[in-house]
């Protein structure tokens, strides 16, 4: 079984301050798509406009699933939000169980 080393509470503070930010941005995304679309049905040729907000959205969210799927657990080093293939935005490490708020506990 490998061993954890223990990290400052500098470095946890700093990893966990970057998972918090890549997660904000996978949520913004997901939360965007609505008024997105809805300001993209108000333009003068919607189809289109429908078709391209749309687009630019898939893509913007795959690169926000990338770059939460593969940030590193600042505790283990393992990918915080990935166990194999499986994804899911927990708020715990799949393999430390290091919570997210780790850093505010006290």
């Amino acid at each position: 079984m490998e061993e954890i080393e223990e990290i400052s509470p500098q470095e946890l503070e700093a990893g966990l301050k970057k998972i918090r930010r890549r997660r904000w941005f996978f949520w913004l995304t997901i939360l965007a798509y609505l008024p997105a679309m809805l300001f993209a049905l108000q333009s003068p040729q919607s189809g289109q406009a429908v078709v391209i907000t749309f687009v630019v959205w898939v893509l913007v969210l795959i690169v926000a699933v990338a770059l939460m799927a593969l940030v590193r657990c600042p505790n283990c080093g393992n990918c915080f939000h990935m166990n194999g293939f499986l994804f899911r935005p927990v708020r715990q490490c799949y393999h430390c169980r290091l919570h997210i708020t780790a850093d505010k506990k006290k």
